[in-house]
């Protein structure tokens, strides 16, 4: 009953009205995708779901197309974990770690501390959650791979170099682009960002790595990274807790209701 009374008091809000998501299962790594023009048209109505802080945040972009992009990614974020776990998204707060990382504290599935991260690019946002351990995502615009070259000293790992030595371009730039993805999403899971450099270690996908530094959940000793489909404009990877299942979701508004595509 709590639910259905919930449901229907947000139903007049046009964004709630517009997005619906199913619940996400326990042993799950759910990662949702959106395209941010899609939400265009409910730009003003995801002001009216933030909290104080992220108005802030939203406010302190210089240019109205941010301020705008932001805004959306943050209202569709809480309405992502709110429609995940069948809770109001007012009720939902989420927090920010000392390293500015998404939290949810005092969120549960099924008696499990929930766990969330995001990541937004170039018209995207990308929001991963699970109640196994902790979750880091990254995306970013594909065009980005041409900038990594002149830096791949800094990106990779000494035997990742060796590797990536034979290959030609656009491979070359491609395979930066997919190792830099790999590794941000391990450094958000690991609660550490831009703390541990990223030539200190290697990131290939689907193969376990162990949390250092200070992970948000201890009991999560190791997670998993993998690659995520979201088309040729953008480039994105996922690190969840091994005995995750990695579900991801290309979520579009659909006449006042959202379509959920299956994309891994």
């Amino acid at each position: 009953m709590a639910a259905v009374a919930w449901r229907q008091d947000e139903a007049v809000h046009p964004l709630v009205r517009a997005f619906a998501c199913g619940p996400m299962p326990l042993r799950a790594c759910t990662v949702a995708v959106v395209e941010l023009r899609d939400w265009q048209p409910w730009v003003d109505d995801a002001w009216d779901l933030l909290d104080t802080q992220e108005r802030q945040r939203v406010s302190q972009r210089r240019f109205r197309a941010d301020r705008e992009a932001l805004a959306l990614t943050y209202a569709l974020h809480r309405l992502f974990v709110a429609n995940a776990i069948d809770v109001s998204p007012r009720s939902v707060a989420i927090g920010r770690d000392a390293d500015g990382c998404p939290c949810l504290p005092g969120h549960e599935l099924f008696g499990h501390a929930l766990h969330t991260s995001l990541s937004h690019a170039d018209g995207v946002a990308a929001f991963a959650l699970c109640a196994l351990g902790p979750v880091g995502v990254d995306v970013e615009a594909s065009f980005r791979a041409d900038e990594l070259p002149g830096i791949a000293g800094s990106v990779c790992h000494p035997s990742e170099l060796q590797s990536l030595a034979g290959f030609a371009e656009p491979a070359y730039s491609r395979a930066l682009l997919a190792l830099w993805v790999r590794k941000e999403a391990l450094l958000k899971a690991e609660g550490v960002g831009l703390a541990r450099e990223m030539s200190t270690f290697r990131a290939s996908a689907g193969e376990a790595f162990a949390l250092a530094g200070r992970a948000r959940d201890s009991s999560a000793c190791s997670v998993r990274l993998a690659m995520l489909d979201v088309g040729e404009r953008w480039t994105a990877a996922v690190a969840a807790p091994c005995d995750a299942a990695v579900e991801c979701r290309r979520l579009r508004p659909v006449v006042g209701r959202m379509a959920a595509e299956r994309a891994l």
